[in-house]
């Protein structure tokens, strides 16, 4: 019985074929800038902890943790502005305490951070989806559903696109 299980065992495990199967991993398409055409691919999980870091870091106020995360200069996009906003690394944190003043403090719950990278870019940007309960001194609540697109090279941000709307 052995004298046969064992060549048939063999001829089975021989005729057993490895298959390849190629995957795409890039997929979208940019349709303006300087990657008009191309299209992406996922960015890392450095890239998201730094975006998740900061989105977190903001909340808390802890600014020394921007500060060390920033590139020297930050172009901020909020939507209620208008125009992008050049924020310049400060020891000081002025810009920063300004924005921060008229709350009490800030909750943030995020939702998710997905990493994508153009093909050839030398930067990545990180989507942050979260909710942002905002109390302010006055003692009024704002609860808001936030999108940040967060752009970073080199481990440091350098652009910070935002979008909000109202939670009912």
């Amino acid at each position: 019985m052995r004298k046969i299980l064992l060549p048939l065992i063999v001829a089975v495990f021989l005729s057993c074929e490895t298959k390849t199967i190629e995957v795409e991993n890039t997929g979208g398409m940019i349709y303006s800038g300087q990657n008009e055409g191309g299209t992406f691919e996922f960015g890392s999980n450095e890239s998201t902890k730094i975006a998740v870091d900061l989105v977190l870091a903001y909340a808390e106020g802890n600014f020394d943790l921007m500060n060390e995360m920033s590139a020297d200069t930050v172009m901020f996009f909020e939507p209620s502005v208008g125009k992008p906003i050049p924020v310049v690394r400060d020891p000081n944190y002025t810009f920063l305490k300004e924005i921060q003043s008229p709350y009490d403090s800030i909750q943030r719950f995020i939702w998710n951070a997905i990493p994508m990278k153009a093909v050839g870019a030398d930067y990545e940007t990180v989507t942050v989806s979260f909710r942002e309960n905002r109390y302010y001194k006055t003692g009024e609540v704002e609860k808001l559903r936030v999108v940040d697109r967060i752009f970073i090279r080199d481990g440091k941000f350098f652009r910070v696109n935002q979008w909000k709307g109202i939670v009912d």
